[in-house]
């Protein structure tokens, strides 16, 4: 159907068209192309493609809360449309500015236009460097041949890494990883890039399923991590249709905080293709946060990787301590769902972690298996990782890391013992 006056953008997902968004009166309407209709699927549970055209109401707005949660939140998305000389209210526009790459496979194009060639373009470490001393006052990405959306409130840079040099995606070309500098408020939150590198480890090391990372300096330091949303490397890269946690549940970004609770994780587990597996791994998941002190494990911090066959639970991200950051020491940090009941750190056992599974859906013994075997692993774990990371990490690095690994992770090990 046609809308005079509306602002349009074509959606593209791996280069095949999916259909039109449009906006008018900032009201928001999806229009699914017929063939992706016929032989695609759902963008997300909220956008049945069966409908053909979805038009958000005046309360209930699926089509404007999936594609807002495309782009940045918080400092970065004000950042970012200052930039571009756009209001950061005006999500739409933001879209129609920095949609041809954003998170997942979604590219989003004005009528007419087009990409470029797929082609990289080599970053230099000293290009880098000027970039991260020019935050929070530039973007890291205001430089780039590709401006970029993407979701989260911390900066960052989506990159290709690439026989140990880094390269930045140009015209169709998808980038491979995400690059992170230390947090921008380096006194509140030091040594943030060492902290996240460190934790993403030894949740590897604990056998939670999460992407590849790595620490580099430019003399900065960078965190580096693989997208879960991509496969492939260099210009055959390509993308993977990835939904966070407020998008499968068709909720506004707003409420990835308050709507963060264990009901709401039983709905996403009702969603996936394999609801077993997704309930054991989120409890892992939650049980790990708490014992590393991550008192920021919200719903965008959760994903799905969408296709024809299904949802299925995407590997785990963004796994940092914070609670090592809180004056009044960790313990008093509280976690984001609550566990049993209880949110603050210090007050939490293992009868809390076993009443968290039950409302999962985890038998208890079952839980108590895999709980068991996380208390084992993570502490011994720690260790041996911290002995290698004091190699290569600056004093103040590990300074932070031992404190992570003496602190919450040694406290909480006994506390779910």
């Amino acid at each position: 159907m046609s809308t005079p006056g509306a602002r349009r953008l074509e959606l593209l997902l791996d280069e095949r068209r999916v259909g039109e968004l449009r906006e008018q009166g900032n009201v928001w309407a999806l229009a699914y192309d017929p063939d992706w209709q016929a032989s695609g699927f759902d963008l997300a549970p909220g956008l049945p493609r069966a409908e053909g055209e979805l038009v958000d109401g005046a309360s209930h707005r699926p089509v404007q809360w999936f594609f807002d949660n495309l782009l940045p939140e918080e400092g970065a998305r004000t950042l970012l449309a200052q930039d571009a000389g756009l209001d950061a209210a005006d999500a739409f526009g933001l879209l129609t500015r920095f949609g041809p790459e954003s998170a997942g496979a979604l590219t989003l194009l004005s009528a007419g236009q087009t990409l470029e060639e797929a082609k990289l373009r080599p970053l230099a470490d000293a290009e880098l460097s000027a970039r991260i001393r020019n935050l929070p006052r530039v973007p890291l990405d205001h430089a780039a041949p590709k401006r970029m959306s993407l979701a989260g409130a911390q900066h960052k840079l989506p990159v290709v890494a690439l026989d140990g040099q880094l390269w930045e995606p140009v015209g169709r070309a998808a980038s491979s990883h995400l690059l992170k500098p230390d947090h921008e408020r380096r006194d509140d939150y030091p040594h943030s890039a060492a902290n996240e590198w460190f934790c993403m480890q030894l949740a590897h090391a604990c056998g939670l399923p999460v992407p590849g990372v790595a620490l580099r300096r430019v003399p900065e330091p960078i965190y580096l991590v693989r997208r879960f949303d991509r496969v492939g490397n260099g210009l055959d890269a390509r993308r993977l249709h990835a939904l966070d946690a407020c998008q499968l549940l068709s909720l506004d970004r707003i409420y990835k905080y308050s709507q963060a609770s264990v009901e709401r994780l039983v709905e996403l587990i009702d969603l996936c293709r394999r609801p077993g597996a997704t309930r054991l791994a989120l409890l892992r998941w939650h049980c790990f946060n708490l014992m590393i002190g991550n008192g920021d494990a919200h719903l965008k911090n959760l994903s799905a990787l969408v296709t024809s066959a299904g949802i299925e639970l995407a590997p785990h991200y963004d796994l940092l301590s914070t609670a090592i950051y809180v004056e009044a020491g960790w313990g008093s940090s509280e976690s984001v769902i609550p566990t049993g009941g209880e949110q603050k750190l210090a007050r939490i056992g293992r009868g809390h972690v076993l009443a968290f599974a039950a409302a999962l859906g985890v038998p208890e013994r079952v839980a108590a298996r895999h709980v068991q075997a996380l208390v084992d692993a993570i502490l011994p774990a720690a260790v041996q990782l911290l002995g290698r990371a004091e190699a290569s990490t600056l004093p103040g690095e590990a300074r932070l890391l031992r404190q992570i690994v003496h602190g919450p992770v040694a406290d909480m090990t006994r506390q779910l013992k």
